[in-house]
């Protein structure tokens, strides 16, 4: 049998984070962190036009670029706390698992340590996946 590496998790996505280890006392995944980031109320689109041949109302822009900009700044702040995160150096391994836009985010943020024992990520959306189910998508990611 292979013996998992030890490898910590960090699964997020736009409004959560937590870290993950493998317990060895229960054989399961279980989270050891949180951290949380409200987003920004979604707000009214930003102006309405008239369609001249119709007058018609439609959106020129949704409101939608702020809450983008929250997840971006999310995403740097859990780059920061795991290059801070004294658990980092205590691991072999790091593995990073959040939607697509997160991950890049997050990897481009992450500092030369990190990134060196950067072993694995995955892009997809597990931030609110029970512990006890996450063995499915990351059990492959421990083993190397």
């Amino acid at each position: 049998m292979i013996k998992p590496l030890n490898t910590l998790f960090v699964i997020a996505d736009g409004a959560r984070a937590r870290w993950v280890r493998h317990s060895r006392a229960v054989d399961d995944f279980v989270t050891i962190k949180v951290m949380t980031h409200e987003e920004p109320p979604q707000g009214h689109p930003q102006g309405v036009a008239f369609e001249s041949s119709t007058g018609r109302a439609f959106n020129i822009e949704p409101a939608r670029d702020a809450a983008r900009r929250s997840r971006v700044k999310f995403a740097e702040a859990i780059a920061e706390a795991i290059n801070a995160d004294p658990a980092v150096r205590e691991v072999e391994r790091v593995a990073i698992v959040a939607p697509t836009r997160i991950l890049k985010t997050i990897v481009e943020h992450v500092s030369g340590p990190v990134r060196e024992k950067l072993a694995a990520t995955l892009a997809k959306d597990l931030a609110k996946t029970p512990d006890h189910f996450l063995g499915r998508w990351i059990r492959k990611l421990e083993m190397g």
